[in-house]
């Protein structure tokens, strides 16, 4: 499958998601803003792994002893092995003996503290869990909706990437980026597209080397506070269905010529009543009250999900940071910071 993401014995993605709902519309969507913990939790993403010796096995998965009762071990391999919470194991690979564990929690407290927001100023809006438990991901929003109108400071794209793995191969990495990580795909395009990425190979020197990513990544801590203002802010804003202020934005992202044929016009009519309608749902206004925020999710949700077009049309257009679809989002987030 494309996503990668793993599924329980369920038939459960593992992956958690805050804010508006993933092109392949699979996870746990969270009530609201939720701390990292739980988020970790929703996605199924927060066991541990533990660092073992190899030992060769039969081919009827006995291990092989010597004539001394001790196991054949492989002297320069190590194995990651996954703790379930029923107390069972997954092997998940083999790695080097300089290789040392990074646990998926860990790993993203280390990039919460990177934007010192391990309080909870930003938001840990998606989880995940790929590749049979070798990999992890998360996304930490910093806060697009907040433009700098001077140009004057450097910009900070909207998301900071983590990707964690426990396969040998795929190292500690913050990538600052504008692609919501939310499967495989989107985790890569996140880390070419980044402006500027840290990482860190899963060694003894990898604590060292983490304390040094904010410098590289150059993210501010001042962003925090502007950031939870401004999110206050587009919280408090008043935006009632079918009132004028609705309609500024959604104009602004779907706008229509005077010249304007008839079956233009109602083309443009639908696309507005089918957003007033997912405005209202329980994922947006209905669960974050009638603001610029639940209004920002109904147009993100309506592009994503329910615009002419194919299944791999939408979401391939959903991730590229350069299609419309995100130039629509983008001028969305304009379009509802004008109203403050």
């Amino acid at each position: 499958m494309a996503h990668e993401l793993e599924f329980d014995k369920h038939g459960n993605a593992k992956m958690a998601y805050a804010t508006h709902v993933p092109w392949h519309r699979l996870g746990v969507k969270m009530d609201g803003l939720q701390t990292a913990e739980t988020m970790l939790a929703a996605a199924q993403a927060d066991f541990d792994v533990a660092l073992t010796r190899v030992a060769a096995v039969d081919d009827q998965g006995n291990i092989i002893l010597n004539p001394d009762g001790t196991p054949v071990l492989i002297e320069d391999s190590r194995a990651t092995v996954r703790v379930n919470p029923d107390g069972s194991f997954d092997g998940l690979a083999t790695v080097g003996t300089r290789f040392t564990v990074e646990q998926n929690k860990e790993c993203l407290m280390r990039a919460l503290d990177v934007v010192a927001a391990s309080s909870g100023t930003a938001v840990v809006d998606t989880v995940g869990v790929l590749h049979g438990g070798r990999e992890f991901f998360a996304c930490i929003d910093l806060g697009s909706l907040i433009i700098d109108p001077t140009g004057i400071n450097d910009k900070i794209e909207r998301y900071l990437l983590v990707r964690n793995g426990h396969d040998g191969k795929t190292p500690i990495t913050f990538a600052n980026t504008p692609i919501r990580a939310v499967c495989k795909n989107t985790v890569i395009m996140g880390v070419k597209s980044a402006r500027k990425t840290f990482t860190a190979k899963h060694t003894r020197n990898s604590d060292k080397a983490v304390e040094t990513a904010r410098n590289v990544l150059n993210i501010s801590v001042d962003w925090a506070e502007q950031f939870r203002a401004s999110a206050m802010e587009l919280l408090r804003v008043p935006v009632p269905a079918g009132s004028r202020q609705f309609d500024k934005v959604f104009d602004a992202v779907f706008p229509i010529a005077s010249d304007a044929t008839d079956r233009q016009r109602k083309y443009h009519d639908n696309i507005q009543m089918t957003v007033r309608g997912l405005y209202g749902t329980a994922k947006n206004a209905a669960g974050y009250g009638y603001n610029g925020w639940a209004t920002y999710n109904a147009i993100a949700e309506y592009l994503d999900h329910f615009r002419e077009g194919t299944v791999d049309e939408r979401a391939l257009s959903s991730m590229d940071t350069n299609s419309w679809v995100t130039k629509r989002k983008e001028i969305a987030q304009t379009a509802i910071l004008s109203l403050i």
